[in-house]
């Protein structure tokens, strides 16, 4: 039986804990979920690119591989209060 594949890409780059923890949610949902990064250097704010590297990879993915995809604006922004 095949492992189901799970894809991440995010504009959050890789200098904080941001990344691990999604890999802790998905892994704590399903412990067989095989986990791959695309990219998580997309530039902050921008869905175009984010939306062309999803584009440019998505068919060489088996079916029903999952996808997850996030450009955050609101990452490592402060709330006012």
């Amino acid at each position: 039986m095949m492992k189901h594949a799970l894809v991440f890409q995010t504009d959050f780059g890789l200098v904080d804990g941001a990344v691990c923890a999604m890999y802790g949610v998905a892994n704590s949902i399903d412990p067989t979920l095989k986990i791959y990064d695309l990219t998580h250097d997309i530039p902050q704010y921008n869905i175009w690119e984010a939306s062309y590297r999803l584009r440019q990879t998505i068919d060489y993915w088996p079916e029903g591989t999952v996808f997850v995809s996030v450009v955050d604006p609101g990452v490592d922004q402060r709330a006012e209060v």
